[in-house]
């Protein structure tokens, strides 16, 4: 391998990756959009002409691959330092109970419909999966910008997502485990009381332990590397590293000082790791996939249940719960939008080989394509659903 240009190539795609990160935000869409197409534009000079196959290299070398796979890890540890157990308390039933549909039908419209159109089970689970987590971020911008965040309806989206992420998550983990359904349960027990029960009791003695050092940085070299040893065990038991990663950012959020490592770790991840994720995502696409019929067909049915299954399985669980028609409608429409987890899901599901080879460009398409309309769909319809309290 050339390390020469695996340098090259790595700068070259932060540089694009931010500037497409620029142009979205200055379009009004999420940056990782950019990212995305960055990629795929990088990804893809081979077939312009414009580079020669031997110094195709997003794709092919592991050096890039394994810098990608560190972002998914920061980026869910991120996630996990961002989170905040009480907001899930606020909403009570209704936000659990909404979770749990706006789960579960995605989920089976997804492998019902992939198993009609031929996909094996494995990768129709992973399929659905894909299709269950919902982007907070894209949600809560636009909801904050009306005014609507603080609303019943905005705290109940934003306790529903972070549910729907930590399913998704749990979901993945599923659909990639090997053995049985027992045996992973058992590994899933002892995972959370080592990492769950035992690493809240020790938390703070660790935090302790940190500032004694009295070396620069000393608290947010030693979180991350419980970041690391606790995605050791996960990608171990699980073959997913991201649950472990999740997992130290949510016992470290707990601490008033883990709250203060957030911006240290978005300095390392958003400035290198989870760009190159997302970039490496995008090169990933093989953009001579959208002359396949079968990856356009695809696309097209994802992109369908993307949108409804959300609604309606969202919705519905409000409903029952006693909320009207109109509060039901507007919690199933701020969960339509997709963005990270769904391309982590599908990047965790390729890497354990869930994806077959043959059919990995047209998962990949037609998630960038459902991820795209999910996002610029829901602005316009959010700022329907919620014209009356905006105009009032």
């Amino acid at each position: 391998m050339d390390i020469s240009w695996v340098l090259f190539t790595i700068g070259i795609a932060i540089i694009f990756g931010k500037l497409g990160d620029h142009l979205m935000n200055k379009l009004g869409f999420p940056g990782v959009l950019g990212e995305m197409i960055m990629g795929m534009i990088l990804g893809n000079l081979v077939y312009f002409g414009l580079v020669s196959p031997d110094h195709l290299t997003i794709q092919n070398n592991e050096i890039f691959d394994f810098l990608s796979r560190l972002g998914i890890i920061f980026l869910l540890f991120l996630g996990g330092l961002d989170t905040d157990l009480s907001v899930l308390k606020k909403t009570g039933k209704i936000a659990t109970v909404s979770t749990v549909f706006g789960v579960l039908v995605p989920l089976v419209m997804g492998y019902l419909a992939l198993q009609y159109m031929g996909y094996s089970a494995a990768e129709s689970f992973a399929g659905g999966v894909v299709l269950t987590a919902t982007s907070i971020g894209i949600t809560v911008r636009v909801m904050m910008d009306m005014g609507v965040l603080k609303s019943e309806v905005g705290a109940a989206s934003l306790s529903a997502s972070i549910m729907d992420d930590f399913l998704g998550i749990m979901l993945i983990i599923f659909a990639v485990g090997t053995g049985s359904i027992l045996g992973l349960l058992g590994k899933f027990a002892i995972f959370f009381i080592i990492t769950g029960f035992l690493a809240m009791k020790l938390v703070n003695k660790f935090i302790s332990f940190s500032e004694k050092l009295h070396v620069e940085k000393g608290i947010l070299s030693l979180a991350i590397a419980v970041m690391f040893l606790f995605s050791f065990l996960a990608e171990n038991w699980f073959e997913a590293a991201i649950e472990g990663s999740f997992m130290a950012g949510l016992v470290l959020s707990r601490t008033a000082e883990g709250k203060n490592l957030i911006e240290d770790v978005k300095t390392i991840g958003y400035s290198i790791l989870i760009p190159l994720f997302f970039v490496y995502t995008g090169a990933s696409l093989n953009l001579t996939i959208f002359g396949d019929f079968d990856a356009l067909y695809l696309a097209l049915v994802l992109t369908a249940i993307a949108i409804v299954s959300k609604v309606v399985g969202r919705g519905f669980g409000a409903r029952i719960m006693g909320w009207n028609m109109k509060k039901s409608l507007q919690m199933g429409i701020g969960s339509i939008p997709r963005a990270e987890i769904a391309l982590i899901n599908l990047m965790v599901a390729i890497h354990a080989g869930v994806i077959s080879e043959s059919n990995v460009g047209k998962f990949i398409a037609a998630t960038m394509i459902f991820i795209t309309i999910s996002i610029i769909s829901t602005p316009p319809l959010l700022k329907w659903a919620f014209t009356e309290e905006v105009e009032n």
